[in-house]
């Protein structure tokens, strides 16, 4: 017999997807509360949208029994923001395993990320999944090539160590920053305000959030609600964590989540844990000790090598707070590409995936408990109306009044509440650019200044060179790389098609693009003196649907997460 409906299948999805769906950038916050059983395993089940979300939400439902369940998936593919496209010399390609030996080639087939890119050490559950599904193991790319006013000019950079103690240094300098007397060298004063910070800071967010790890927040008290009732870069300011603010600026403004100046802390802190810090200076100190200690592939250095990680994963614990897994690098990435784990995910679970859904409508029948959920859709040209006893929506709940007949008054004011960015992502071709892709040492490059608030929108804040990382072949003469560009404001570029933000890419992976966020970014490569400029596609993604902080402290995130 059909039963009462909720948007989200909240008793499974808040233990095993709430990260997933967050690394994929699908911010669809999940329901916290679980409807009533029993349930049966024979239940019709749909699940709206195929990315991250939806696919493991499928394949969790299916290794738990329920033989029922649907995707409903409006592109021709799986996983959402997750998209990666492949490419070696000729043109796109496709990575081939070797029978015999089971090893993907991902060097002469190389993975470029145009939506989800990165892991840090907070992000549990993707690796899980890469080993349960057999997936080529995490890389660590190394070398960062920083670009701003601390570098010598427009055109030199700087590596991430220099910038991060160029930013303190500079605090110290004008008495924002503050160390004992005893620290008498660059190092030792860089050091001490670091990790006095970061101690201070972790310290604040267990205060603040409990001791949680990389997942949903509980609800917050008033009194808690007001002490981050202003802007990260206030809430860092504030309590005295200048030493962090530089790294900050561009460590999540580069994420697509928002500028440190104008976001509100409530995310900063979200985004920032002490999981995430704790790892970072473990990768610190074991980038120290690697340029001392030399290690092996025989067990005596393996063994040296597990015993400094857990030797020096007690000492960052005992020094900051935080609790992290062993840490040698915080940043890695997938060289079969993030797109690849869902496509495997939907392969292997044999999931029921309807591609190219257009949903017209979803009636709940929230009046009658008895009822099943209609939905009625357009596929292949003809019309499809089907029956469900469940409603799993994971496509952004701002969208939901478009597809959803009966929203609810609570609902829609919560909706509508939601603002979201655009993170523009542009596959491209050039030659080599200065004091970043000269050389083989930097395949990634921040320009931490562009980082700075909305006067800087659509700055071409970041880029990355996938061959050195994954393929390890330079180029010095033509190289294929993928570049970024963020906007908080939008819809003043004149692009309407911008501000509507229910946009994804069409059947061949190819997305809409933006001409005037296209002309912004090939004027940012020419101020850099980038020449040879070859545009392969654009990505203008829809990014990171948010309240506003005055939402926040009206408890609407909190009142999204305990409702059904």
């Amino acid at each position: 017999m059909p039963r009462v409906v909720e948007f989200l299948f909240a008793w499974l999805l808040h233990n095993h997807l709430a990260l997933a769906a967050r690394i994929a950038g699908s911010d669809h916050l999940q329901l916290h509360e679980a409807r009533a059983g029993p349930f049966k395993k024979s239940d019709r089940i749909a699940i709206v949208g195929a990315g991250p979300g939806g696919v493991h939400m499928a394949s969790r439902l299916k290794q738990l029994g329920y033989t029922q369940t649907t995707l409903l998936e409006r592109s021709d593919r799986v996983g959402g923001k997750s998209l990666t496209i492949y490419l070696n010399e000729t043109g796109e390609c496709v990575q081939k395993q070797d029978p015999e030996t089971g090893k993907v080639d991902t060097t002469s087939c190389v993975a470029h990320e145009m939506g989800t890119c990165f892991l840090h050490n907070g992000y549990h559950t993707i690796r899980d999944l890469v080993d349960e599904y057999g997936l080529t193991q995490i890389v660590a790319p190394e070398g960062r090539a920083m670009f701003s006013h601390y570098a010598k000019d427009q055109y030199h950079s700087q590596t991430m160590q220099e910038f991060v103690t160029a930013s303190i240094m500079d605090g110290i300098k004008k008495g924002t920053i503050t160390v004992p007397v005893w620290a008498v060298t660059q190092k030792l004063k860089v050091l001490v305000a670091l990790v006095s910070a970061v101690k201070r800071y972790n310290d604040l967010h267990e205060e603040i959030f409990g001791k949680v790890e990389f997942s949903m927040p509980e609800r917050l008290s008033e009194n808690n609600l007001r002490r981050i009732d202003m802007t990260f870069l206030e809430f860092l300011e504030k309590n005295d964590l200048h030493a962090l603010s530089g790294f900050l600026m561009f460590a999540h403004a580069a994420q697509g989540y928002g500028y440190v100046t104008t976001i509100p802390a409530f995310y900063g802190l979200w985004w920032i844990s002490p999981e995430l810090l704790n790892g970072y200076v473990q990768m610190s100190f074991h980038q120290q000790l690697e340029k001392y200690l030399l290690f092996g592939t025989n067990p005596v250095s393996k063994i040296s090598e597990a015993m400094m990680g857990s030797g020096v994963q007690d000492l960052v614990r005992w020094l900051v707070g935080g609790t992290a897994d062993v840490v040698a690098r915080t940043t890695t990435m997938l060289p079969e590409g993030y797109q690849k784990i869902w496509t495997t995910i939907a392969e292997k679970d044999a999931l029921d995936v309807r591609f190219g859904v257009e949903i017209l409508n979803i009636d709940r029948k929230l009046n009658d408990p008895t009822a099943p959920v209609k939905i009625k859709y357009r596929q292949d040209g003809k019309l499809v109306y089907e029956d469900y006893d469940f409603l799993i929506y994971t496509a952004p709940h701002v969208h939901a009044k478009k597809y959803v007949k009966d929203v609810t008054p609570e609902e829609e004011r919560i909706f509508d509440s939601l603002n979201s960015f655009v993170l523009a992502t542009t596959l491209y071709t050039s030659a080599p650019v200065v004091d970043y892709t000269d050389d083989t040492e930097r395949p990634i490059m921040y320009s931490a200044d562009k980082m700075s608030g909305p006067k800087a929108d659509g700055s071409w804040y970041a880029d990355r060179y996938d061959d050195i990382i994954f393929g390890e072949v330079y180029n010095p003469e033509v190289q294929v790389r993928v570049g970024y560009q963020f906007y908080e404001n939008f819809c003043p570029t004149g692009e309407e098609m911008l501000c509507d933000s229910d946009r994804t890419p069409n059947q061949k992976s190819i997305m809409r693009t933006a001409p005037t966020v296209l002309e912004k970014f090939k004027e940012e490569l020419e101020k850099q003196q980038v020449k040879d400029v070859t545009i392969l596609r654009q990505f203008p993604w829809p990014y990171f649907h948010h309240f506003s902080g005055e939402a926040i402290q009206q408890g609407e995130f909190f009142v999204l997460c305990t409702r059904r």
